[in-house]
């Protein structure tokens, strides 16, 4: 396309291809829970904790993303990005926080369950708790409201979107449980699987601390108290 094309089709954009990762890559990273995979991005990929489970989902999801940004919040381009989803996808929905009304509701839940989608995760608002929860379908959301989405108007699906104040690619993987959610790069992923296992190793090890009702490295830590001029019992570090 040329460059005059892509400038008369923007905010009206829409691709259908996804580059997934393998199936493995997302079945490990699923198994760690986004907090471990927080902490070893240092919070980088961490969506806004302000996006919940809309009911009570006890479990975690892990999938490649799917991504629409639908800066009106029209149902339409929501609904095209639905048609572009594999099993095991997750779909990620910035709706620009618009809690006037609901992009997402009981109907869409029921059928992207049907279609093998692994979950929706929206910066914006959804419905229907019940209905998503009576079928088994985890959406995350930012708030929730009851009316119903403008049909038409502009949108881009397939782009990289922003969700939860992080940048979320297509194929980007997602993992998500009631801890909160992640959208690891793929080209992140083995190093980020690399240092959480070793993060995994290093909290083994300190299990027998814990057990003694023991602090970990409080020694190392009221020094490091001291240095920062702490009067600890009244006494101040000279050196």
């Amino acid at each position: 396309m040329s460059r005059i094309g892509i400038e008369t089709h923007i905010g009206t954009r829409a691709y259908t291809s996804v580059p997934r990762p393998t199936a493995d890559v997302v079945k490990r990273l699923g198994e760690y829970p986004p907090p471990d995979l927080s902490d070893v991005t240092r919070g980088v990929f961490t969506l806004d904790p302000a996006i919940h489970p809309l009911w009570p989902f006890a479990g975690r999801i892990a999938g490649p993303a799917v991504t629409v940004v639908v800066p009106h919040g029209s149902l339409n381009p929501i609904k095209f990005a639905m048609e572009q989803v594999r099993p095991g996808d997750v779909m990620v929905v910035n709706a620009r926080g618009i809690d006037a009304y609901a992009v997402w509701g009981g109907n869409v839940s029921k059928g992207m369950k049907h279609r093998g989608c692994a979950a929706v995760i929206i910066d914006g608002a959804a419905r229907d708790p019940e209905e998503a929860q009576a079928v088994g379908f985890p959406v995350f959301c930012r708030t929730q409201a009851t009316a119903a989405p403008p049909n038409d108007g502009p949108g881009e699906i397939n782009v990289p979107v922003a969700c939860g104040g992080v940048v979320v690619r297509p194929g980007d993987i997602v993992v998500a449980d009631r801890n909160g959610v992640i959208a690891i790069p793929q080209e992140a992923a083995e190093w980020v699987l690399a240092q959480v296992a070793d993060l995994r190793a290093r909290f083994a090890k300190i299990q027998p601390v814990l057990e003694r009702g023991e602090v970990t490295n409080i020694a190392a830590i009221t020094d490091g108290l001291r240095r920062q001029g702490f009067a600890i019992d009244g006494q101040v570090r000279t050196d």
